[in-house]
């Protein structure tokens, strides 16, 4: 049983044609994508132009709050150890009391 040689060209002629199909669909809704981008990008030129300007602005103000933020951690920190003092004088207090009283 022999498969006729022009069998196999229409198969494959076919299937070339399906995916010349395929690959015209494909950059045709790859060109809408672009099409669409480059609209939206001339749409809100002015928006972007305005964030890039206030972009110095915007770091300036992070990196104030990033420096209140670790002075107010470094505060933190210091009234955690003054508590925690504190909590140990007075648990040394109470077990001399109890030491007094206890007996």
């Amino acid at each position: 049983m022999y498969i006729d040689l022009k069998i196999i060209y229409f198969i494959l002629a076919t299937l070339g044609c399906i995916a010349l199909i395929y690959i015209i669909i494909t950059l045709s809704n790859l060109n809408k994508l672009i099409k669409n981008s480059n609209e939206l990008v001339i749409d809100n030129k002015n928006n972007i132009r305005n964030s890039l300007l206030k972009l110095p602005e915007v770091i300036s103000n992070f990196n104030d709050i990033t420096e209140v933020a670790t002075d107010v951690t470094a505060d933190f920190i210091v009234t955690k150890e003054n508590m925690k003092s504190n909590i140990e004088v007075v648990t040394e207090i109470l077990n001399i009391l109890k030491s007094i009283f206890g007996k």
